[in-house]
Formats: structure tokens, C-alpha cells, sequence
């Protein structure tokens, strides 16, 4: 009955919302040629070595290219870069870039133009979040059609980080001075931006693909792409409906709805990267005791989670490393881990002095994320069945990182969780999590742990996968990390039936090369 009441409610604001589109329907690109997706918010830009949220990136991986690429197990195949090398040191890796790297703008993406990119991203005056991610460079040097990049230490996921899209090389004459004007060598070209209106971008007749899940060999078959942004979801739900827009990011209540109806098509991202976890502030006590630690995760039952809150377009995961990604390996983890199991819960905390007339009493800090609110009231509740009372506190993203920042600096008050996510193409994220100082000051004051997370970025193949599952069973035995679900938060984007082609790849970003509108 409630479905039935949300279609006719959307059905009924149709006309209402057509009005919103009146100012932009009447766009100069002809139907049976244009892409127009919608979504909610505007890219904050488009500089790669400067910008950090998805939404920007969703846009640059359109005008932008890798050095590498990565197919649906994580596999490295060539990109800008036709081969590459790494010495038996790990130290020093040599990238033979393609002769025909052609920017939008007639210029060459060369082994200088690769160089330019190594040296902007590392530049301290650039201030790239991303600068890390490329390891410690000592030095860079153009060989040739050879970039060679000399790291201080080994830093072997280089190659993962390198085929992802946070990585995306720009051509050198995007940046002119002050002046930014994004130039590429990807599928499609910048042509204009309305800011909080719609980016603009028309296929480049030149593009040649070389990334593995990417079937169209040439440009892409449609001539115009236009990301538009609709904040109101009714509006971008109207427009869909309608065919005002091919595409448009639903809510999860929009996106089970869509999925039941022939019309449309739904899209999740199951090669998100992306891991939906909780941690604790193990410096306070009792957080600093691993059978309170271990205590939440016995309370807490994942499954309730990913099937009620998220629609069941999220699953269960018990692996800190996202599902798709190297040393992730749920049933190895299963082991080291807790499962649902309120009755452990209980006995933990008993033995810490906790029971029914005396709660655990903590803070549980969040963020505001749909899907995301309706799981924290639901292990709200299944920690209070197992003696243990969270006051659950609700942020904005910059409220909950200095909420978190200042928790995890104290060795005594209230002790208190968090709920958050994390998303990459390499394991190698858990050193951004849990390495010194760590994300909100989480790291983990333990040494051999520390040498743990140094020694898998130089180990490479089999050994460096024994090394990630070391580093997840110290995380899941320790309690320190409470896997929950994955995707841990959603990109989701849903189309009429008639679109063809489309899917997501790494970190939720949307492909349109093999796109086609039917009938």
C-alpha cells in the first residue's frame, strides 16, 4: 500500500513540476543525441589535483583519462600508459607513455605532459589531498616516451591507485596562470558551465578507449552529455518520469520503487569501493578493554541494516577492505570478527560491570546520509537490548569530523562510536584510517600494528594479500573496526528502460561511452 501511495503522490506533483524545466527544456541539442543526467548537486570543480568529492570526479572521469585502468576484479590493464615496470626494490617505477595521447585541444598528453601532473600533484603549493596516494617521490624524469618516478620508500599500491579515477591525468593547458579550463584526453570534452545549472560536454571525436570494460572502441555513440542538477528529489523523480532528463540519482525509497517498475532501470555500484563501518574511541575506558570493543559488534546486526535501512540494495560485509578489492576476503573474516549475537554481547559486558540496571553509557556520533539514519536508529536499539545506551548524535560532515576529531584526542570522559565510510581501489586505504594519526585522529597507537600497515605497501602479489589479511585480523579480533555493509553509502542512478550501455565503475563513477537511447 505505501508504494501505491508514493507513485500517486509523484504522479500527482507531475504537472506541478513540469514548470521547474520550462527555463531549460528548450535546450539547442537534439534529443535522439544528448545524455542529460540529473542529480541533486553541483561538482565543486574540476581541477583533479585539487578537488575532492565524488560529484566532481563523476564529471572529470568523463573529460579526463588514467595512466591505467582496472577491470571488474581490480586486475591493472594499460591506459594513457601502454605498459609499465616496477624495479625489484619497489622504488623506482617506469611508465611508456602512448604516442597518441591526444588532448582535447590538438596538444599531446606526452611523458611530459605525465611528468607535469607527478610534479603539480606533489607540489606542497598545489595542496593535493590526493598527494599522498602517489607514494613518497623522491624524483621525476621524462626517459623518451618513458616517465620515470623514483619514490623515497616502496609503495606498491601505486598501480591500483594509478588505474583509479582519482588519479585522472589533465592535459598541461588546462591550467594557464590563475585561469583553469579543463582540457583531456577522455571520451568527452568540456564545452560550458552553468554553475548550479548543467555542465555541458560534447563527444570527442578522437577518443580511442582502452579500458577493459568499456566495449565501444571509439568515441561515444552519443554526441552531447549534460549533467544537470535538480536538488529536489520530486523533481528529478518528474523528470525522469516524464523524459525530461535519461537519467537521475533517486533516493533508496525512489530507487526500490523504480527497480519494481519495467519502465525503468536501477543502478547500484558494485564496484563502489566503498565500505560502511563503525569505530570506537579506544582510548576510553571501558573502549580501551577489547571484550567492550568486541561487545558492540556482537550487539549489532548487520543484515537489519543493509535490508531495511538500505532497501537491500546494500549487503552485509565482515572484511574492513571493501568487497571487489585486494585481501578482501569475507570468510577468512567471519572468523576474526563478530557476528550478530546480543546474548555475547551481554556476557562481554558483564564481566566489565555492565548490565540491565547498569548500562554502558557512550555517545554515538553520525552523519546525515540517507539510508544511513534509518541503520543508526537501528543499532540504537539493538545495542540498548544488549545493556548498552548510545545517545546518537546527528552532524553535518564537517560537525561529525571535529565531533570525532576531539573523541578520539581523549583518554577518559565519554566514551562514544561513530558510523562512517570509507571508499577507494586499493586496501592500502586502511593506513589512511588507522595509521598515525589516522582519519579523526583514529590511528591506532600500536607498533606492530603500524609496521604491519608499512610492510604490505613493499610487499606485491600473493604475499602482500597474506599481509592486508594480518592487518584485518588485528583490526576485527582487536574490535577496533566493525565492519557493516557495502556499498556504504549510495551514488545510485536510475534510467528509463530505453538506455542501454550505461554502468558504473570504481568509486560509483558512471560510464556513458557504450550509452544508446532506444525506443
Amino acid at each position: 500500500m505505501q508504494k501505491f501511495l508514493n507513485t500517486n503522490f509523484i504522479r500527482n506533483r507531475l504537472s506541478l513540476c513540469l514548470a521547474i524545466f520550462i527555463g531549460w527544456s528548450g535546450i539547442a541539442y537534439a534529443a535522439g543525441d544528448t545524455i542529460i543526467y540529473s542529480r541533486p548537486q553541483d561538482s565543486e570543480g574540476l581541477d583533479s589535483h585539487k578537488v575532492t568529492t565524488t560529484i566532481s570526479f563523476q564529471v572529470m572521469q568523463q573529460i579526463y583519462s588514467t595512466l591505467l585502468t582496472l577491470d571488474d576484479k581490480g586486475k591493472i590493464y594499460p591506459g594513457l600508459a601502454e605498459s609499465y615496470s616496477v624495479s625489484e626494490d619497489g622504488l623506482t617505477y617506469r611508465f611508456k607513455i602512448r604516442s597518441g595521447n591526444v588532448c582535447h585541444d590538438g596538444t599531446k598528453l606526452d611523458a611530459a605532459a605525465v611528468k607535469w601532473n607527478f610534479d603539480r600533484v606533489s607540489n606542497p603549493d598545489t595542496g593535493s589531498p590526493f598527494a599522498s596516494s602517489y607514494g613518497d617521490i623522491a624524483e621525476t624524469k621524462v626517459e623518451g616516451s618513458d616517465v620515470v618516478l623514483q619514490l623515497n620508500a616502496p609503495f606498491s599500491p601505486l598501480p591500483s591507485f594509478l588505474g583509479g579515477v582519482l588519479s585522472i591525468m589533465m592535459c598541461p593547458s588546462s591550467v594557464n596562470g590563475e585561469d583553469f579550463n579543463p582540457v583531456g584526453t577522455g571520451p568527452w570534452k568540456f564545452v560550458s558551465w552553468d554553475r548550479n545549472n548543467k555542465i555541458v560536454l560534447e563527444r570527442n571525436e578522437d577518443y580511442i578507449n582502452y579500458h577493459p570494460l568499456v566495449t565501444n572502441p571509439g568515441p561515444p555513440h552519443m554526441k552531447n552529455l549534460i549533467i544537470k542538477v535538480i536538488p529536489e528529489g520530486i523533481a528529478r523523480m518528474a523528470a525522469l518520469r516524464t523524459g525530461e532528463v535519461d537519467f537521475a540519482e533517486p533516493s533508496i525509497p525512489d530507487a526500490a520503487e523504480l527497480a519494481a517498475d519495467p519502465n525503468f532501470k536501477v543502478y547500484t555500484s558494485p564496484l563502489s569501493g566503498q565500505q560502511g563501518y563503525l569505530g570506537s574511541t579506544y582510548r576510553i575506558p571501558p573502549f580501551d578493554d577489547v571484550r567492550a570493543r568486541r561487545a558492540v559488534g556482537y550487539a549489532i546486526d548487520r543484515n537489519a541494516c543493509a535490508n531495511i535501512a538500505f532497501e537491500e540494495l546494500s549487503e552485509a560485509t565482515h572484511c574492513p577492505i571493501a568487497p571487489g578489492l585486494p585481501g578482501e576476503d569475507q570468510a577468512l573474516c567471519s572468523q576474526w570478527g563478530t557476528s550478530y549475537d546480543p546474548d555475547k554481547a551481554k556476557s562481554l559486558l558483564a564481566e566489565l560491570g555492565y548490565n540491565a540496571n547498569n548500562p554502558l553509557k557512550i555517545n554515538f556520533e553520525a552523519s546525515q546520509l540517507q539510508g544511513w539514519d534509518e541503520c543508526n536508529t537501528i543499532i540504537q536499539q539493538q545495542l540498548k537490548e544488549s545493556h548498552i545506551d548510545a545517545k546518537l548524535n546527528i552532524h553535518q560532515w564537517a560537525g561529525w569530523t571535529e565531533a570525532m576529531t576531539a573523541a578520539n584526542s581523549r583518554t577518559s570522559g565519554t566514551p562514544a562510536i561513530w558510523s562512517v565510510g570509507m571508499s577507494g581501489t586499493d586496501g592500502d586505504y586502511l593506513v589512511f584510517l588507522w595509521g598515525l594519526p589516522g582519519a579523526q585522529g583514529a590511528g591506532i597507537d600500536v607498533p606492530e600494528f603500524q609496521q604491519m600497515l608499512v610492510d604490505q605497501r613493499a610487499l606485491t602479489g600473493d604475499a602482500r594479500i597474506a599481509k592486508l589479511h594480518e592487518v584485518q585480523k588485528f583490526l576485527l579480533e582487536g574490535g577496533y573496526e566493525i565492519p557493516l555493509f557495502s556499498p556504504g553509502w549510495f551514488w545510485l542512478s536510475a534510467s528509463s528502460a530505453k538506455v542501454n550501455g550505461f554502468f558504473q565503475i570504481q568509486v560509483a563513477m558512471p560510464v556513458f561511452n557504450d550509452v544508446t537511447l532506444g525506443d
